[in-house]
């Protein structure tokens, strides 16, 4: 049984606070005496010394470097970096970063010390939630409950964060150190003492009390050592990692000595000046050091309840003879990928100067011929394991001489916990069984070395070790070559520019392998990236349930969102929510369409009137002739016209279009013609011009069918027959459009705009809408020509609609842009015509300035492929921020996704995938450009059943009234099965 309390740390920043808010006294003044420890001369005496000894030597620590012991340290957290679908090229780029950076390292004449670690952090998932709830413009109590109860859901689960931290020895405070960065010739110190102490007889009566010496370094010293720990990090730039913090530091020293129990998040130093002999302790713990384990014992400060967790320590001794560089394969990224539990590593390496390396290569191949020729003079044959040794050896000397690069010396551990031993010793042997099975690696568990193994986790120096044989001489390239960072993050990831944080982390989506993915369809817009998100898949797939989930999620957050919906998706949710069970009702559907739900009219009442209050469903097609008239839609006159000629051609075709444009045009000439010349009457009588625009009707595309008509009038009146074979078909087509389902709502002599978009969502339903067979315009009957013209305009509405001024936020009182959301469902019918993409391309550009994102539904990627190479044709940037790929039906259909997640349209891993997804699986393109698997996970038993689109389980699941209060929603997994009757139980995902 030992008891270890870690109080060094704190003293180191207690000094370092002391010299920075006491320099001018007494102890100051005394920086230039050398520092001693009084030797103990009576009992308290060396029970104080005894304290001493046992406290970790970790004198200072800052955001840059840390002193443990008399060594100088820092790190770097380097980034977690998602492989899945990366290509050869780019996995060998992955491998050999870490080389190159610690390359640079290994230029001098002096080794380097410096440990690996991959550790797990739990996710603290209720800060995420404060966080998201802070930054949201305007959320409902619902939205802020249901952060914080998928908070909760994330904990329970217990997911982890990889951590992957590089740890580099500077040198030493002692001049002439055996290794480091620098010669030891050029290490900073000072003079006649690095370490200054403090004297006085009541610091040593305190020393004594607490058995613990106080000690600081002097400021210039400091100075000096942060330079070189920023000349570190900028020859590991390439690693792209960041500074490791004081905070992190003692995470991580308090990391190993927890097991797999949680790490207490307390305070971490710096929070307030200390005076003499004032600590904050780093950890406490105690436990018992067993022959093949450690038992870790943790006190619950409050209950003094004690919880024990149980680790141990492997070692990798036998590496296969060759070892090609396999993406599956590789050691590290195998580790925590392809093992159930969390498996920490440990890698103690030494860099090894060309010269000194090429030495010892020579040595150890000079050893193993002479044993060879002393088994030859004694008449023996070389066994095959030393015959392998010898070939090893002359190939690493071959390779030095060919190369002459750096090497090191290396030591692989891996460290598993648990929660009691039986269960760690299943953990060894599976972990044990993998290895060699997969990987051919032979691990062994040293015994009665465990407490050592424990301490090398540490940062600092290591403890000496008696497992030498088990060091690897080796090319720098082993530890890239294992893809120590690749892992599965993907989704929202803030970025600092200029000192300005740019995004947050949005709402939980899904699963990436163990790791959670968030996102926020704000985010891209906030990095300055595009304001587009796709989302594509073959029907039921899974892409309308993560569609609705954003939809209900923003519009909660205060996201002021539009839908197009021709399918009802949408509308049926917000029903769902609002009304509960009663959707289920037979006459529920017809009163839906009157419009009457809620209403005094309706028998209907809504069961979360606070949801119902701030939603508008609007049904296009049961309402006034005239809405989508181009002129009402458009933001000024000259765009209403460019609008009015698209529509036209979109509804007869180009054929026939192409027959009647001369006709139309002189007639839009006449009719604008006629406005402008109201509009400067108006101004010439005194108005203001804003006034006489407001106050004059604007063109309608009725008098421009009028003017054709009146038109073709004179011209048989006239007796013209030339005129009146043009303007007879003019006449006829376009007479005709004014009483054609879709196209009559574009035609009316006093078109009135919908109301303004003033509550959280607004749906526009068209209902009975039929989305076109093809995805080819040149193949479209006039019915579906009808219908996605309609579409195109309503999408124009709707971007017009969203463009709004700046607003006061409720919650800030601060006046900025209101973030706001148009979801397309069924987007390709627009993006298939050239110019539906142009209006996708204008919506998508504005919408970043605007802060209104463009969220693409779509079973059809190629147009949206379309969209984005025109950009990057022209130089600009991709619009289309983050793309969600669902199962696609074949190969052709998955090649035309692929170059939306950014891969190549026959790169074969990608296709195959897009082909295997499950539903509620796909794959996502984030805002950083990496692509992984992502699955959905809707968490709640209640979101499931509101986003459910299958008409055959979607009354059953519905059947059951939602609670108004997020509070009281179930987790899917908590939640009894849904009343499916047998015959209905073949699918039970998401559609």
């Amino acid at each position: 049984m030992f008891l270890l309390i870690i109080l060094g740390a704190a003293v180191a920043f207690f000094v370092i606070a002391l010299i920075m808010a006491a320099g001018s006294g007494k102890k100051g003044q005394e920086q230039g005496r050398a520092s001693k420890r009084q030797s103990p001369s009576s009992s308290g005496g060396s029970a104080a010394g005894h304290r001493e000894e046992l406290r970790l030597p970790y004198r200072y620590a800052d955001d840059s470097l840390f002193v443990h012991g008399d060594s100088v340290w820092t790190g770097l957290v380097l980034p977690t970096a998602i492989d899945e679908y990366l290509n050869a090229t780019e996995l060998q780029a992955m491998a050999e970063a870490p080389a190159r950076g610690l390359l640079n390292l290994a230029r001098g004449d002096r080794n380097v010390e410096c440990h690996y670690r991959k550790v797990y952090q739990p996710i603290t998932a209720v800060g995420w939630a404060e966080d998201l709830n802070t930054v949201a413009w305007d959320p409902t109590e619902n939205y802020k409950a249901y952060n914080l109860r998928k908070a909760e859901y994330q904990e329970r689960i217990g997911a982890n964060r990889e951590r992957n931290i590089l740890l580099v020895k500077l040198g030493s405070l002692k001049r002439h150190g055996k290794s480091g960065v620098m010669a030891g010739d050029d290490e900073p110190h000072d003079e006649p003492s690095l370490l200054q102490g403090v004297h006085n007889l009541a610091d040593r009566a305190a020393a004594s009390a607490t058995g613990v010496s106080d000690e600081y370094l002097s400021p210039s010293l400091l100075a000096e050592w942060t330079q070189v720990a920023t000349e570190v990090h900028e020859s590991l730039e390439g690693l792209g990692g960041t500074p490791l913090t004081r905070e992190e530091l003692v995470w991580l020293i308090r990391k190993p000595l927890h097991g797999d129990l949680p790490v207490p998040p307390e305070p971490v130093l710096g929070s307030r000046a200390w005076g003499p002999n004032q600590f904050d302790l780093v950890v406490d713990f105690s436990g018992e050091n067993r022959k093949t384990h450690i038992v870790l014992h943790q006190y619950d400060e409050i209950s003094g309840e004690r919880k024990t967790s149980y680790t141990t320590t492997l070692v990798a001794a036998n590496w296969p003879t060759e070892t090609r560089f396999r993406q599956s394969t590789a050691w590290a990224r195998y580790t925590s990928q392809n093992v159930e539990f969390p498996v920490e590593i440990d890698m103690r390496f030494t860099l090894i100067p060309y010269l000194r390396f090429k030495n010892r290569a020579d040595k150890i191949q000079g050893n193993l011929m002479d044993e060879i020729k002393d088994m030859a003079t004694s008449g023996r044959s070389p066994d095959t394991k030393l015959a392998s040794q010898v070939a090893r050896a002359k190939d690493l000397v071959d390779d030095i001489d060919e190369h002459k690069m750096p090497g090191m010396e290396a030591q692989i551990r891996f460290t598993i916990s648990a929660p009691d031993l039986k269960e760690l010793e299943r953990r060894r042997r599976v972990l044990e069984m993998q290895f060699k099975q997969d990987l051919k690696v032979t691990l062994l568990r040293p015994t009665r070395q465990q407490w050592r193994l424990l301490q090398s986790q540490l940062p600092g120096d290591t403890p000496k070790l008696p497992i030498a044989p088990y060091l690897r001489l080796q090319e720098v390239e082993q530890l890239g070559a294992g893809l120590p960072t690749a892992g599965t993050e993907l989704g929202d990831n803030p970025e600092t520019r200029s000192g300005r944080r740019l995004g947050w982390v949005g709402s939980l989506v899904g699963w990436a392998g163990k790791m959670p993915v968030h996102y926020s369809l704000h985010v891209g817009p906030a990095r300055n990236d595009g304001g587009g998100l796709a989302i594509v898949g073959a029907s039921g797939g899974g892409k309308s349930s993560l569609a609705l989930q954003k939809f209900y999620e923003e519009s909660e957050s205060g996201v002021r969102c539009l839908v197009i919906d021709p399918k009802t998706d949408f509308a049926q949710l917000c029903y769902y929510l609002a009304f509960g069970s009663q959707v289920n009702d037979p006459d529920f559907a017809a009163e839906a369409e009157a419009g009457n739900l809620g209403t005094s009219a309706s028998r209907f009442r809504p069961i979360n009137p606070e949801f119902w209050d701030e939603t508008e469903v609007v049904d296009l097609l049961k309402g006034q002739a005239g809405v989508l008239d181009p002129w009402v839609i458009a933001r000024d006159v000259p765009a209403g016209r460019l609008l009015a000629e698209s529509m036209l051609r979109g509804f007869l075709g180009d054929e026939d279009y192409q027959r009647v444009r001369l006709p139309v045009i002189e007639a839009m000439a006449t009719v604008v013609s006629r406005y402008n010349s109201a509009i400067r009457q108006a101004v010439e009588h005194g108005m203001d011009a804003r006034d006489a625009e407001r106050s004059t009707q604007r063109p309608t595309l009725w008098q421009v069918v009028d003017e054709v008509v009146a038109a073709y009038d004179t011209a048989v009146a006239e007796g013209d027959r030339e005129a009146q074979k043009d303007l007879k078909l003019a006449q006829m087509l376009l007479t005709e459009l004014r009483t054609l389902p879709y196209a009559r709502l574009a035609f009316s002599d006093r078109p009135k705009p919908l109301s303004s978009m003033r509550k959280r969502r607004t749906v526009i339903t068209l209902r009975g809408f039929q989305s076109p067979a093809a995805s080819d315009p040149r193949s479209w009957n006039p019915a579906e020509r009808l219908a996605a013209t309609a579409l195109m305009a309503v999408v124009e509405l709707g971007s017009q609609m969203l463009d709004v001024g700046y607003e006061k936020n409720p919650v800030t009182g601060e006046v900025g842009l209101r973030p706001k959301a148009l979801f397309v469902d069924e987007a390709y019918v627009v993006t298939a015509t050239d110019s539906g993409r142009d209006l996708m391309r204008r919506a998508l550009k504005q919408g970043r300035s605007y802060m209104a994102v463009t969220v693409l539904i779509t079973q059809q990627a190629i147009d949206l492929v379309q969209i984005e190479d025109s950009e990057a044709r022209s130089g600009g940037a991709n619009q289309i921020h983050t793309v969600f790929a669902f199962k696609q039906k074949s190969a052709q259909e998955a090649s035309l996704v692929a170059p939306l997640l950014g891969r190549s349209e026959d790169d074969p891993k990608v296709i195959a995938a897009l082909q295997e997804l499950r539903t509620g699986v796909c794959l996502q393109r984030d805002a950083d450009k990496r692509v992984g698997t992502v699955a959905v996970d809707l968490v709640f038993q209640e979101i499931l059943a509101a986003t459910d689109t299958n008409g055959t389980s979607r009354p059953a699941r519905q059947s059951v009234d939602p609670p108004t209060s997020v509070l009281d929603w179930k987790f899917i997994q908590e939640a009894e099965p849904a009343p499916v009757r047998p015959a209905e139980r073949t699918e039970a995902q998401p559609a």
